[in-house]
């Protein structure tokens, strides 16, 4: 069926409840550093317990609260644990313009924190329930634990690569395909944390949200999503996407996944 059934709606509003293969913990209460991390680089034991140690605490942000993080001369560091959130580069010679996107099992931050003077600025998209963590005991034990410094740096590198990825659709493909292409990229997210086990996914965003990402307006953004359903590739609720023809997507957009994570090195 094409359309977004009831019991596909309640597995999207349910899916942080439930443990998958390969990926992060539904439950948001074991979505934490180590567990992120070791999604993107192999962690042992001692690597584990040393990441459980940093200094953290939870932070919780009503829809639409802003945070302003600047710690020391380096951003704060944040791990989404519940619900979506946005983040902007504020400077004193340019607005706060969205960059970004985060959801669970994403991390606010990081490669901010390599630069000082890297203000930015947080804006939850929905209710979340993050989890701040110590940028100075973070940097002190990348220094000293070879396994952390490379899912770090592995952090660092797809998530530029997913940077890379939406500019190119960008500047390359019309509105309706760099629509769909931002579909297929969320789509990915949720895949690769093993978040999913089908082709619906939550996508509480707003149009306003995707239009400044994507380089459109709001209005723009709504006529695509209304041409692809009506082209039939596409389901969408108030708050999910149901894919329904995810290879012909990535073949019309020329989404690429492999080259966000297909060559990623564990090791």
């Amino acid at each position: 069926m094409d359309k977004v059934t009831e019991e596909e709606y309640q597995q999207v509003e349910d899916r942080n409840r439930k443990s998958v293969h390969g990926g992060l913990s539904g439950d948001s209460s074991c979505i934490g550093l180590g567990e992120v991390l070791g999604l993107y680089g192999e962690l042992g034991g001692d690597a584990r317990e040393a990441l459980a140690n940093i200094r953290q605490k939870p932070v919780e942000l009503r829809r639409n609260q802003k945070v302003f993080s600047l710690c020391e001369g380096r951003a704060d560091i944040f791990v989404v644990k519940e619900g979506w959130a946005s983040l902007s580069h504020a400077t004193s010679t340019r607005g706060q313009d969205i960059c970004n996107v985060f959801m669970p099992g994403d991390i606010i931050g990081m490669r901010e924190s390599f630069f000082e003077s890297h203000d930015i600025v947080i804006l939850s998209l929905t209710n979340c329930k993050l989890e701040k963590v110590s940028v100075d005991d973070l940097h002190e034990l990348l220094k000293t634990n070879e396994e952390v410094r490379k899912a770090i740096t592995s952090y660092v590198m797809v998530n530029d690569n997913i940077t890379i990825e939406r500019l190119r659709s960008c500047t390359h493909h019309r509105s309706e395909e760099r629509v769909a292409h931002f579909l297929l990229e969320v789509y990915a997210r949720f895949n690769f944390k093993g978040l999913l086990t089908g082709n619906v996914f939550s996508f509480p965003v707003t149009q306003d949200v995707v239009g400044e990402l994507l380089g459109m307006t709001s209005v723009h953004v709504s006529r695509c999503m209304t041409a692809l359903e009506q082209k039939k590739l596409i389901r969408k609720t108030r708050s999910s996407i149901k894919l329904l023809k995810p290879e012909e997507m990535a073949r019309n957009t020329g989404f690429d996944r492999d080259f966000i994570y297909g060559h990623l090195c564990l090791g």
